[in-house]
């Protein structure tokens, strides 16, 4: 085990990608096996010390910032234990780079990979995160067969998917905890916010997604899939905006069963990458398709083209104009990160999806704030899953509070549309707020009783999902 105190050795620990400020911790701890990470979580339980989990930094709403107590990283719980074609079996602080490259040299996949490969699979578990392949694959969620984790009060548990669920009262019963899950049913859409609950629900499926407030997962296993055929991406410049739902609507009509990725990026969203890719056409939004790489479908994609009178289309269907594309897509997330840590501000950002039947007026309700607020926004992502990211970039006060307003309102706007508050990027320290307004002050407490059934002390994760003061009272 390492421990590091001095503060030059901390502050690396005090950030990740959400500009979230006012973190303070005493010491890091970086267990070395299972056995250090129980030892660690039972000496802070016996000193009352809060223990907030680090992951690799990638997070965007402040999840691994500790507010006070201690750190515990996982970096060094990062071995690959066991791979084969089915399945592979690797220790929490495993960075996602180094796992698809080792699937890849026996010839599998792991979909749910992020954009930000340099994270922990222990992280993407714990956020149920997902990435540019969610499209065709799913989350996390869905490729993870078993956990182990050493809960809050100190316990190292096992859970393999399949075993333990819900019964018709909602209450898991195992032979080392019982838990009710949460009252309200997670929407059946791409989804990151709070705990998942549905009925009959798998335990295993409480602990994806549960942002490291139940405990330190230690190991995953992860289900592996065979690897992706030969592929191209395109890139479509439309004139504008006024016939992209036409143009969605019919790619996913016509195309869907060959696509592995659909995205879009608005004008704005253009404007951050110029810098970098300086022929895209002026006065253009986009639309990026990782497609299944055949002459039949490459001519049916140029008459799609045609249709709709593109001003330009690029088209990767070499490993060095593949890899260039790639770097199109993952630059604008970096650059708008980097604008924001310009604006020295914490990143205001809309991680909303909606039903596919009400994600026009979802857009429509953006555009009118983009149009009428004076504040510089952007609106790019996931348009597949009905899921873009909208941004906001408040240059004073003034828009600074606009843009606050703004944001409830398109959460309650989200709401009504039975869409979520958070579809990939988590609550953490950042987003309480807006959970309480999607689940109510009974949801916030049925996540409360969960959190006490498996860390009755409250110390991990502390002020990640709700904050510390609602927790202590609820102690």
């Amino acid at each position: 085990m390492i421990i590091k105190e001095n503060m030059d050795e901390i502050l690396s620990y005090l950030e990740d990608s959400s500009n979230f400020s006012g973190g303070h911790c005493d010491k890091v701890y970086i267990p070395e096996s299972e056995e250090d990470v129980v030892e660690i979580i039972n000496t802070c339980n016996s000193k009352n010390i809060p223990l907030t989990i680090s992951g690799g930094g990638t997070g965007t709403v402040g999840g691994r910032i500790p507010t006070q107590g201690s750190v515990i990283s996982i970096e060094r719980l990062n071995r690959i234990i066991d791979i084969n074609q089915d399945k592979a079996i690797c220790e929490a602080g495993l960075v996602i780079n180094q796992f698809l490259s080792e699937s890849e040299k026996i010839n599998r996949f792991y979909p749910p990979f992020p954009t930000e490969r340099s994270a922990f699979i222990g992280g993407n578990t714990s956020t149920n995160a997902s990435g540019e392949y969610s499209f065709r694959f799913g989350p996390t969620r869905s490729y993870i067969l078993k956990i182990r984790m050493v809960t809050g009060s100190g316990r190292l548990i096992e859970i393999p998917r399949g075993r333990y669920f819900a019964d018709e009262n909602g209450v898991i019963k195992t032979d080392f905890i019982q838990v009710k899950k949460p009252s309200y049913t997670t929407p059946k859409i791409k989804c990151s916010a709070g705990y998942f609950s549905a009925p009959k629900m798998d335990l295993i499926d409480l602990i994806i997604g549960s942002e490291g407030t139940l405990g330190v997962i230690t190991y995953v296993e992860a289900m592996l899939v065979e690897k992706l055929p030969d592929r191209f991406i395109m890139i479509f410049f439309l004139p504008s905006e006024e016939r992209m739902f036409e143009f969605l609507y019919e790619v996913k009509k016509d195309f869907i069963r060959d696509m592995y990725t659909l995205e879009f990026f608005d004008e704005s969203s253009l404007s951050f990458l110029k810098s970098d890719f300086s022929e895209i056409p002026e006065k253009t939004c986009a639309f990026y398709i990782e497609s299944v790489n055949t002459i039949e479908l490459m001519e049916k994609w140029l008459e799609l083209s045609e249709k709709y009178q593109t001003k330009d289309v690029w088209v990767g269907n070499d490993p060095k104009n593949y890899q260039r594309l790639i770097d199109f897509r993952h630059r604008l997330p970096e650059n708008i990160n980097a604008y924001f840590r310009k604006l020295k501000i914490t990143k205001i950002s809309l991680d909303i999806a909606v039903p596919e039947e009400n994600f026009r007026q979802l857009v429509n309700f953006y555009r009118k704030f983009s149009n009428e607020s004076g504040i510089r926004t952007v609106l790019f992502g996931h348009i597949g899953e009905n899921h873009l990211h909208f941004n906001l970039f408040p240059v004073d006060e003034r828009e600074k509070t606009l843009a606050r307003q703004i944001y409830v309102s398109c959460v309650e706007k989200a709401l009504s549309l039975g869409g979520t508050i958070s579809a990939e990027h988590g609550i953490g320290k950042i987003k309480y707020p807006y959970l309480r307004m999607m689940y109510g002050d009974g949801g916030i407490e049925d996540m409360i009783n969960v959190k006490k059934a498996f860390d009755p002390r409250g110390l991990i994760g502390r002020d990640n999902l709700f904050p510390a003061d609602l927790l202590l009272q609820k102690l």
